[in-house]
C-alpha cells in the first residue's frame, strides 16, 4: 500500500511518521479481536505499523517465542511473505501489517501470517496515550493471559501486565474493542493508504477532544499531538 498515515485505536488521533507508539499483537477470534502480546514500542514508520522497536525483555520474549512458533509450525507465513529466524521483530511487524490487505480485498486475501490457524493483527495506539491510561487506571489481566508467550517469565513483566490490563478495562469502560487499523467495526479506522493532511489531522484532535471531554487524564496526550502537528506545519512553511 505504500506509504500511508495511521490512527490512534483509543482516540483516532493522527499517526505521522515518527510518532511514538505502542504495537500489541492481536488474535482474530470469536468475530473480534484480543491480545496476547504486552505492548511493543516503537516509532511510526508511515508503513502501517511502528519499527525502531525497543529492544527489553518483553519485545525479545515475544520474538523468541514467535521464531519457534515458526519452528515447529505453528506460525505460518503466507506465500509471497518471508520471515526468517534471521530476521528481528521489526520484520515481524512489517508481515504482520500486510494482513491490512483482506480488509482491502473483498474476495478475501491468504493471510500474510497466522497462528495455530488465526490471523495475526495489531493494534496501534500513540504513545503518549497509553502511558497516560496506564498510568490513571491500573487493572490486571485475567487469570492465565500471557502464560504461552512468557511462560515463567511472566512475573518478571509484572508492571507491564498492569498496563496492558489498564487499556483493556479502559476500552471496555467506553463501549471500545481491540482491533487492527484497517478494521472498519472500530471507532475510530485507518483509511488505508491514506496520507492525512494536517487540517485533517487537526479535526482528529478536536474530534478526540469533544470524544474524551469527560476523561481530563487523556487532555495531556491529545495536547502532545496537537503539538506535533504545530510543529510539522512549522517545519513545512517555506517561509
Amino acid at each position: 500500500m505504500g506509504f500511508y498515515d495511521g490512527r490512534c485505536m483509543v482516540t483516532g488521533l493522527a499517526l505521522k511518521a515518527n510518532d511514538p507508539a505502542v504495537a500489541v499483537l492481536l488474535l482474530a477470534a470469536d468475530g473480534g479481536y484480543r491480545p496476547f502480546t504486552l505492548g511493543l514500542y516503537g516509532i511510526y514508520n508511515c508503513y502501517g505499523t511502528i519499527d525502531s522497536v525497543v529492544e527489553d525483555t518483553n519485545s525479545g520474549l515475544v520474538w523468541t517465542y514467535l521464531v519457534d512458533r515458526l519452528r515447529d509450525g505453528r506460525l505460518v507465513v503466507g506465500a509471497g511473505e518471508q520471515l526468517d529466524p534471521t530476521d528481528d521483530i521489526d520484520i515481524l511487524l512489517e508481515v504482520v501489517e500486510r494482513n491490512q490487505l483482506a480488509f482491502l480485498d473483498e474476495f478475501g486475501s491468504e493471510p500474510a501470517l497466522t497462528l495455530d490457524g488465526a490471523v495475526v493483527h495489531h493494534a496501534l495506539i500513540y504513545q503518549p496515550v497509553w502511558e497516560a491510561v496506564a498510568a490513571h487506571h491500573p487493572a490486571p489481566m485475567a487469570d492465565g493471559w500471557g502464560a504461552d508467550v512468557y511462560g515463567e517469565r511472566l512475573p518478571d513483566l509484572a508492571a507491564q501486565v498492569v498496563r496492558l490490563g489498564a487499556i483493556d478495562a479502559f476500552l471496555a469502560a467506553r463501549g471500545l474493542t481491540w482491533a487492527p487499523p484497517g478494521e472498519s467495526r472500530q471507532r475510530y479506522p485507518t483509511d488505508l493508504g491514506m496520507i492525512y493532511d494536517l487540517d485533517e489531522a487537526r479535526s482528529f484532535v478536536d474530534q478526540a477532544r469533544r470524544d474524551l471531554a469527560d476523561v481530563p487524564l487523556l487532555a495531556a496526550a491529545i495536547d502532545h499531538s496537537a503539538s506535533r502537528l504545530a510543529e510539522r506545519d512549522e517545519h513545512s512553511d517555506p517561509g
